[in-house]
Order: C-alpha cells, then sequence, then structure tokens
C-alpha cells in the first residue's frame, strides 16, 4: 500500500522496499556505481522524463545531468525526491524538482546590480574596440606583416639558394690553386648574406614598432577596461556565491565560499547532488542512497553517456558533499589500486640500463597525494643500487601493460627524446562496448584535448585551448555486440584513447569497463600491448609484446 504523501516532491515506489533493500548505510556520492534502489528511483524519473512533455526541452539537441536522492520521511516512509544540474530553459526550478540552494531574491539582486556594471563595461569596451582610426591602424599593421613575411621568405629563399652554389664552389675548388683565396670570398659573402637578412629584419621591425607606437594610445585604454570588467565580474562571483549556505545533519551552517582556496568554480552548489542533500535536510528527510544520471544528447566537451550514471563530480561536489552530509553514516569514498600482488609489476626485459615491465590494470604508474603504491615506489624498493630510476612515460591506473622504465637520469633523458620526437611506437590493444560498422575497419580521430577544471581527472575535447591529440584505430575483430581494436596514440595525452573512444565525435564507443568515460565494471579494457624504441646505448631497434589480459 502506497504512503501518505507528507512532501509533494517525495516520489514513493509502488512497492515498499524490503528491509534487506534499504542501505543501512549511505553509499558514497563518489561510487561509480548506484544503489539498487536509487537506480530504481532513476528508472522511474526516467520514463518521466520520457513520456512528460511539461519540460519544453529537446533532449535530442541538449543533454542534461539529473539525480535522485532516495530518503525516508518523518513516518517512515521510503521514496525519492528528484533535481536536475544548474538550470533548465532558464529556470531554477520545474515541477516535481526541489529547488536551488540559494535565496532566489538575494541572488537576483546581486545579479541584477552586478550585471548592470558589466553590461556598462563592455559596451565602454566594445566602442574603444571599434574606434575607426584604431581600425585603421590595426589594418596597417596587419598589412605590414603580410609584406614583411613574403619579403624575409624572399630574401630567405635567395639567401639559400646562394648557399648552395657556394657549396658547389666549395667542391669544385678543392685542390686549386685559388682556393684558400676563393674560399675566404665565400665566406664573406655568407657573412653578408648574414648581415644582410639581420638588417632586413630590424628594417621591418622598426616600422612596425613606429605603428604600434601610435597604436598603444588606444590599447592601452581597452587594456584597463577588460582588467576592471575581469576584477568586477570576480568580485560579483564572489559576492553570488556568498548567498550559497550549506547546512548539514547536525545543524552546522557555512557558506560555500569556505570551501575552495579562491572563488568557488563556477555552478558549485548547482550540480543534482548539493541540491537534494541541501533540500533533505530543509524538510527533515533522512537521505539513503544519491545517483546521478545524464539524459539527453552528448555534449560537443566532455563524454557523458544518455542514460549513463556519474558520480558526483570532483571540482564542484568533492569539496562541499562531505560537510552536506556530517551527521550520517555513509561510506568512505571508494579508493583504488590496493591488493595488487607483492611481485607485481613483472619484468619483461632488463639490462643495466633500463627495464620494461608489464604493469597490472589497478596499480598507479606514479605515486599520488592519498595513495603511493605505484610501480615507480614499488621499483625504487626493488632496486636500492638505482636511487636514478625514473619511468620513461606512464599509463593510467586502470591500464595494463608495457611501461618503459630507465636506470639512470642520462638515459632517462635519451629515451624521453624520443618519445618527444615521436619515434617511440606503441599499440594498444581494447574492448569497446559497441560493435563497430564494418566500414571502415581503421581510421584517425583528432580530437584536442583538456582537463576538465571541475571534475578532475576527466579531459574535455577543447578547439580553443586543448592540446593537439590524434590516434590511429583499427579493427582486430567484432566479438557478439563489442568491438576489438587496436589503438596507435601519435600522441600522447591524458585519457586519450580513452576519450576518443567514447566522444561523439571519436567512435562513440567507449571501452568496456571504463567508469570515467562509459559503464564501470571488472577492469579496463585496454591494455599497452606493443612497445618498440632504440636502444640509447647500443642503437639496436627494440620491440616488446605483452598479450592482453582479457
Amino acid at each position: 500500500m502506497m504512503a501518505t504523501r507528507v512532501n509533494k516532491l517525495i516520489t514513493y515506489f509502488p512497492t515498499t522496499p524490503a528491509t534487506d533493500d534499504i542501505p543501512t548505510v549511505m553509499p558514497s556520492p563518489f561510487s561509480n556505481t548506484p544503489h539498487p534502489l536509487a537506480e530504481q528511483a532513476c528508472l522511474m524519473l526516467q520514463r518521466d522524463l520520457s513520456t512528460q512533455k511539461h519540460f519544453l526541452c529537446d533532449f535530442s539537441e541538449v543533454g542534461k545531468m539529473f539525480g535522485v536522492l532516495v530518503v525516508r520521511d518523518r513516518h517512515g516512509s521510503i521514496g525519492f525526491i528528484s533535481a536536475f544540474s544548474g538550470m533548465m530553459n532558464g529556470l531554477w526550478q520545474l515541477p516535481g524538482f526541489v529547488p536551488q540552494l540559494f535565496d532566489q531574491t538575494e541572488h537576483d539582486s546581486v545579479l541584477s546590480a552586478g550585471n548592470d556594471q558589466l553590461t556598462l563595461l563592455t559596451e565602454q569596451l566594445r566602442a574603444a574596440e571599434s574606434a575607426s582610426q584604431r581600425s585603421g591602424l590595426r589594418q596597417k599593421i596587419s598589412r605590414l606583416l603580410r609584406q614583411r613575411d613574403l619579403a624575409l621568405a624572399e630574401l630567405k629563399h635567395q639567401h639559400k639558394a646562394a648557399k648552395a652554389m657556394r657549396k658547389q664552389q666549395r667542391l669544385a675548388l678543392a685542390g686549386s690553386d685559388e682556393q684558400q683565396e676563393q674560399m675566404a670570398v665565400l665566406a664573406l659573402a655568407s657573412q653578408h648574406h648574414k648581415r644582410e637578412f639581420i638588417n632586413a629584419t630590424m628594417e621591418w621591425n622598426e616600422r612596425l614598432q613606429l605603428l604600434q607606437q601610435q597604436l598603444d594610445p588606444f590599447d592601452q585604454p581597452i587594456a584597463r577596461i577588460k582588467e576592471t570588467r575581469t576584477e568586477t565580474s570576480r568580485q560579483l562571483h564572489k559576492i553570488v556565491f556568498s548567498t550559497y549556505i550549506l547546512n548539514n545533519f547536525l545543524s552546522e551552517k557555512k557558506a560555500m565560499t569556505c570551501f575552495f582556496d579562491a572563488t568557488p568554480p563556477a555552478g558549485s552548489g548547482d550540480c543534482a547532488g548539493p541540491k537534494l542533500i541541501h533540500y533533505a535536510q530543509q524538510h527533515q528527510l533522512q537521505p539513503l542512497a544519491l545517483a546521478e544520471f545524464w539524459w539527453g544528447a552528448s555534449p560537443t566537451t566532455g563524454v557523458r553517456q544518455h542514460g549513463h550514471y556519474y558520480p558526483a563530480c570532483r571540482g564542484k561536489c568533492r569539496p562541499i558533499l562531505p560537510f552536506m552530509l556530517r551527521g550520517l553514516d555513509v561510506e568512505p569514498e571508494p579508493s583504488y589500486g590496493h591488493n595488487i600482488e607483492v611481485d607485481e609489476p613483472k619484468v619483461v626485459y632488463e639490462d643495466d640500463l633500463l627495464l620494461v615491465v608489464n604493469k597490472p590494470a589497478g596499480l598507479m604508474s606514479a605515486p599520488g597525494k592519498s595513495n603511493k603504491d605505484s610501480v615507480y615506489t614499488r621499483l625504487l624498493q626493488r632496486y636500492p643500487d638505482h636511487p636514478e630510476l625514473r619511468l620513461v612515460h606512464r599509463l593510467d591506473m586502470a591500464t595494463s601493460g608495457l611501461l618503459l622504465v630507465a636506470k639512470n637520469l642520462c638515459i632517462h633523458k635519451l629515451l624521453q627524446r624520443q618519445f618527444i620526437q615521436r619515434s617511440v611506437e606503441k599499440r594498444y590493444e581494447a574492448i569497446l562496448s559497441k560493435r563497430l560498422a564494418s566500414d571502415p575497419l581503421e581510421g584517425k580521430i583528432d580530437l584536442p584535448l583538456r582537463v576538465d577544471f571541475d571534475d578532475r581527472p576527466r579531459q574535455l575535447v577543447c578547439y580553443d585551448y586543448g592540446k593537439a591529440a590524434q590516434t590511429r584505430w583499427q579493427v582486430i575483430a567484432h566479438e557478439g555486440e563489442t568491438t576489438r581494436v587496436y589503438f596507435y596514440p601519435l600522441t600522447g595525452r591524458t585519457h586519450q584513447l580513452r576519450v576518443h573512444a567514447s566522444h561523439k565525435d571519436g567512435l562513440n564507443a567507449a571501452i568496456v569497463g571504463d567508469a570515467l568515460y562509459g559503464q564501470p565494471g571488472e577492469r579496463l579494457m585496454l591494455h599497452a600491448q606493443r612497445l618498440c624504441f632504440t636502444h640509447p646505448v647500443s642503437r639496436e631497434p627494440m620491440e616488446f609484446q605483452a598479450q592482453a589480459p582479457f
């Protein structure tokens, strides 16, 4: 029998959950796998999202993160409350969802005054940047730069041709009576060309400098306006977050700004998780389990898959949720990489200068802030006579496979140079969560990456600030609804293969077991299977392979 509603935002389960199905300790909001009861609540909300049209939101165009919090009300009945991250359709609150955790009136008052000031500064900036005299000078500088580049390129071409001719003349003079005298003449010609290029460069730059001096009186006020606007925006950001007051289940209160060394990241406190926890505390509801999922189209930058569950974000939620949950029994945040056999990693090759080891999945390459167990620390203990031992490259903790290690700093530098010059060949084997089309069976992915500052260590695709990242891929075999592939990374960005596999503009098929960009599993099905490089001393080509353990 369904319980009587005591809160209009609580949705009760059709059948009262059995006592054994209710968690006695709240699972960590940073767990990759939701509690079954929270998953059931998510499925109920997802059915609602699929059928109701009053949201006026096209999730096929823009997706949204939603969350549910399973709660026990004051009468002991079990249900759940729902929230969405940020705003939807320009609104902070919609029917059926918990509201934002700040005071709307105070928030809007602060924003209104601050936005008026920012608008005025933006108008001043636009007027200063569009001044006709400034535009004319910028056009002149642009033209002069093109002229300079063309002229210097032509001069360099002439000098290159003359250099080639001098080389031929030197060869022809070898052994002749005039060799010494003519060689001196050729050397003078070479010096003359060097001075000529330097002088030409200086002349062009002097002309550019004169124009720049005329432009400076226009650019300096623009720089001041930009600086003022940046500081005004920062102060507004700080004042807005002062309206966010966080509570916990010990009746403690703190301002949002207390939990960050600097101004909180944009969107802090607006994620589904904090909204739900805040509402539960305000309405005497006991939180039992939290889960968040993405609904709709994947974003153009990060990797979010429709219907997949995600833990609370690290950048915005990790600093505040532990405080908000104080007074509740909550499981500790999951830790990974423990219980790796003491004889790992296995050595594949060793000589006096270097090592190749086979790293197991779950062991970090280098020590982290909280977990010191790693390939590096284990090898230092294993090789106490090699204190300069260094990893030449790294693998993600979840990735297994071949790892190159130098036994001293000199060898480390020589091997690193090969990585910088991209003369090292690496091949990874992976199982993708989808069956790729039979045509094509290979290709190249080019998606620039940068870190997601709000959710480290996640990476984002970013064409404005990301670093170049390219991966070649090749299908090995189709295995049911999955695909086994080879990856050949042409660059070495963090999580490159994982993002290139899962992103909608990549293969749109996450690697099996990828808890960050896909679905969690027994392990990440990614293995550094082949490694080829040149021995730094013998110069012999070295090739190693380690069979994938999956």
